[in-house]
């Protein structure tokens, strides 16, 4: 695994958009620091199908049971493992910390290539929310539920290992997931429109080197629109980035994914001292693939020359901006 070289996130104060930003990311990193988990005695408190974690606990790949209804997080609470929701469970789930930034879910241990591992995983139908607590650092992706209903609101998404290929992914929710005043700063993509319809609102989303905010897929398979309303990118990497805020990183048959935007729609930015990344990028290979794009500002969303890339072997796929001002 290559090492990336990290940039200081104690950034500068600086005027206009992009430093409201960098403000913002360097105060939500200053919660981060590690503390050392205090083992708790015994597993959550249990009531009425609400599990209540008051202390540290380290809970491995914790099966949640189907007598939950709702997983507590509490304040200044650091839990290590991640939650796997069983294939078979038919009745919605909760999770939700008391403080975003002190009610944590931590990885524990190094990063694998198994969904089973990431923070939180399900195969089952079912509503799933998530709020008001922080996963950071997973053994894989943060959130994988492509059958769930996911509704997400206040969550804090971080790795701040800051390495390439650790698959980090952000979010990957089933058909009419919805995630609303939350931040996203992962080193791998984002946000995966394949399971259906996700709609995004009031949330900040850092673009690093690895990964893209945005991607459509790694091959032939799924669809899916994103509805953006007041999604903020903030280009981060000083270097260089392998994707662009929107990306298709794999696949020749034909397809085609949508993006809706609408009220505030996408506010992009660029942190002090950091390269503004590409709109767009066609992986190496990628053919036949048609990104539309909806509302907006026409001139900011076009593809051109300077804000999109081709890379080897990518041909034959198209940007159409529509309905925009």
């Amino acid at each position: 695994m290559a090492r990336h070289t990290r940039t200081s996130r104690r950034l500068p104060k600086a005027a206009g958009a992009a430093g409201a930003a960098a403000c913002f990311i360097a105060a939500g990193s200053l919660a981060l620091a590690d503390t050392s988990p205090r083992q708790a005695a015994q597993g959550p408190e249990v009531t009425g199908g609400v599990a209540t974690y008051r202390s540290d606990a380290t809970i491995g790949r914790l099966s949640v049971p189907s007598s939950w209804t709702k997983i507590v997080i509490g304040k200044g609470v650091t839990l290590r493992g991640n939650f796997l929701i069983p294939a078979d469970r038919t009745a919605a789930l909760t999770i939700q910390g008391k403080d975003a930034r002190t009610s944590r879910l931590v990885g524990d241990g190094s990063h694998v290539k198994d969904t089973d591992l990431a923070a939180v995983s399900t195969e089952a139908r079912i509503d799933l929310r998530l709020k008001t607590f922080t996963s950071l650092n997973p053994r894989h992706f943060h959130i994988i539920a492509k059958r769930a209903r996911v509704l997400a609101s206040g969550i804090r998404v971080i790795d701040d290992r800051d390495e390439y290929h650790n698959n980090s992914d952000g979010f990957g929710g089933g058909d009419g997931s919805v995630i609303e005043d939350s931040y996203f700063d992962t080193w791998d993509d984002t946000f995966k429109i394949y399971n259906g319809d996700l709609t995004v609102r009031n949330t900040t989303v850092l673009h690093n080197a690895n990964g893209a905010p945005v991607q459509m897929a790694w091959g032939d398979y799924g669809h899916g629109t994103l509805i953006a309303d007041g999604l903020k990118v903030v280009s981060r990497s000083g270097n260089h980035y392998n994707q662009g805020l929107f990306s298709w990183a794999g696949g020749t048959k034909p397809d085609s994914r949508s993006v809706e935007l609408t009220g505030e729609g996408l506010i992009r930015s660029t942190a002090p001292d950091m390269r503004t990344a590409p709109l767009y990028v066609w992986k190496d290979g990628v053919r036949n693939k048609t990104i539309s794009v909806r509302g907006g500002v026409c001139s900011a969303l076009r593809s051109t020359g300077a804000n999109t890339v081709f890379e080897p072997g990518a041909r034959d796929n198209t940007v159409r901006v529509t309905d925009c001002d």
